[in-house]
């Protein structure tokens, strides 16, 4: 996260919120807090330009792969070291009891257990990706404990990309006392238009663009020029998403990531 006097940018994982962050703090200047955190006090910040990003999810989902598979982030390694990973998280976040629970959960599906590794193995393998999606987006997803996912009943009508976006951009305590239960499409729609505290989303297809009215919007102007001198930052190469992807697995996103495609009018 990263606040100012004027705005505050809510991070979202894999829209390009690092090459944000660092124009903003070398043309507006502010602080940075943890990465990807949720804004706990909006109260105290409200009266300020809320800004938060997305991405195609066809292409945040490969991008959110190719990251694993590299070896870097926090998701991949969680899927890796599962079941303990899903053990820790319950005791961390939940207490002892359920820790032991989620180990029983664990012994219960030894043997059971995707091959997450061997997924994350090859950046190239299309099959690996489809195979990574297809559980992701579909049953064994919803048992994924990170970041309350398994634990929600919202997991049942979206996916992880629009649960983690929804999460970051609405009221924090809205959000865990009935966001994550919301259980129908109207459910989550009426939810989102409540309790939205975004006012600003930048496109990672047009990051500089929109940046570059950010910052005129709010007193400071700065040359696309400058922006683009930047360069993209955290940015790792990969194929264009649609060589990964099949019929059945662009319907999957379609279907499950439908919140943001409707929002924001993406296409394959």
């Amino acid at each position: 996260m990263f606040i100012s006097k004027k705005v505050v940018y809510l991070e979202m994982q894999k829209t390009g919120s690092t090459h944000v962050r660092q124009v903003l703090k070398r043309y507006v200047g502010g602080k940075t807090g943890e990465r990807h955190e949720q804004l706990t006090d909006f109260e105290s910040v409200k009266d300020r330009l809320i800004v938060s990003s997305i991405r195609n999810p066809w292409d945040w989902y490969v991008s959110l792969w190719t990251f694993g598979c590299s070896g870097s982030g926090g998701f991949a390694r969680y899927l890796m070291h599962a079941p303990f990973s899903e053990i820790r998280h319950a005791a961390r976040h939940s207490g002892w009891a359920a820790g032991l629970a989620a180990t029983g959960r664990a012994f219960g599906r030894i043997g059971r257990h995707p091959q997450w590794r061997k997924l994350y193995s090859d950046a190239a393998n299309q099959e690996n990706f489809r195979r990574w999606l297809t559980l992701l987006l579909g049953d064994e997803g919803r048992s994924i404990a990170k970041e309350g996912y398994a634990s929600s009943a919202i997991r049942h009508e979206v996916g992880f990309m629009t649960f983690r976006f929804l999460a970051l951009t609405t009221e924090f305590n809205a959000w865990n006392a009935t966001g994550r239960q919301a259980d129908s499409r109207d459910g989550i729609h009426a939810f989102m238009e409540r309790h939205s505290i975004a006012s600003r989303i930048l496109r990672m297809e047009r990051l500089n663009q929109d940046l570059h009215g950010l910052l005129q919007d709010i007193g400071k102007p700065v040359s696309m020029e400058d922006l683009e001198a930047i360069g993209k930052t955290n940015a790792r190469e990969h194929a264009k998403y649609g060589y990964y992807y099949d019929p059945e697995t662009i319907d999957l996103v379609a279907k499950r990531d439908w919140l943001i495609i409707e929002r924001f009018g993406y296409t394959v």
